[in-house]
């Protein structure tokens, strides 16, 4: 019975997520097209984004979401923060931090239905996996946009974990923040793996979703260090933190 209640609920939320997207698309357009000629930053449009996403998760009354650490990340100023990635929800799940930065996202997701737009719209990143090419476009990109003033955020895993574990990471980041001078923001959650299996679009059920944003690494600490070291410590760094979130979790 739950099974099927769940299954219900899912169709519905997906049915209401589409209606409602086609609702903002205008509301979107209309944003963006009265605040282009003075918003270089798009932090606007990325406002917006973070509104549709809040939308969202009010939709699933069962998934409760929890952030800690959001004034660590500056307005005045371009950061690279990373995160772990377990869920396709993890967008959906960040865009709680609300502050203005660009997302990287894999060029599929820019091909999708409204998302494809949203993406478009607020400057994010388009990510072609394998490609060389792709890869200097990305850079170019980015370092164009912390030259704005634009704060990142990047999965250096590259893709979504299938265990716990986070996978190796990717030095896209690390070699951003040292060229373009920014301090490193760790950022580590636990929970979006749970509100779906994977491959499925059914949700589970009740989930609690934990974001903890972490110190930054000083700009001072990513000059000195180099590309793999920079790497190395925001990897322990993340695995301490997220190891503590999960055991104070698991404490409560």
């Amino acid at each position: 019975m739950r099974s099927l209640m769940l299954k219900i609920y899912s169709i519905v939320a997906w049915i209401t997520m589409a209606i409602t997207s086609i609702i903002i698309t205008p509301f979107f357009l209309l944003v963006w097209v009265s605040t282009f000629w003075w918003d270089r930053r798009r932090v606007a449009t990325h406002m917006m984004m973070s509104f549709w996403a809040w939308h969202y998760q009010s939709l699933i009354p069962f998934w409760k979401l929890y952030l800690e650490g959001r004034k660590k990340i500056p307005w005045n100023r371009p950061v690279v923060m990373v995160a772990n990635h377990r869920s396709l929800v993890d967008i959906l799940a960040l865009s709680k931090i609300r502050r203005p930065f660009k997302w990287t996202s894999k060029d599929e997701n820019f091909r999708l239905p409204f998302v494809g737009m949203v993406l478009t719209l607020t400057n994010s990143i388009r990510i072609k996996r394998e490609s060389l090419r792709s890869g200097a476009q990305f850079l170019s990109q980015a370092e164009n946009e912390i030259a704005k003033g634009s704060s990142i955020l990047l999965f250096p895993e590259g893709t979504r974990s299938k265990t716990k574990e986070m996978r190796r990471f990717k030095e896209g980041a690390f070699f951003l923040a040292k060229k373009m001078g920014c301090g490193v923001i760790p950022i580590v959650h636990t929970g979006s793996e749970n509100t779906f299996d994977r491959g499925s679009w059914v949700l589970k059920g009740k989930t609690s979703i934990h974001i903890r944003i972490l110190d930054e690494i000083p700009v001072s600490e990513v000059e000195r260090l180099n590309v793999k070291e920079l790497m190395a410590l925001t990897r322990e760094k993340m695995e301490e933190g997220l190891a503590r979130l999960e055991r104070e979790i698991g404490s409560k």
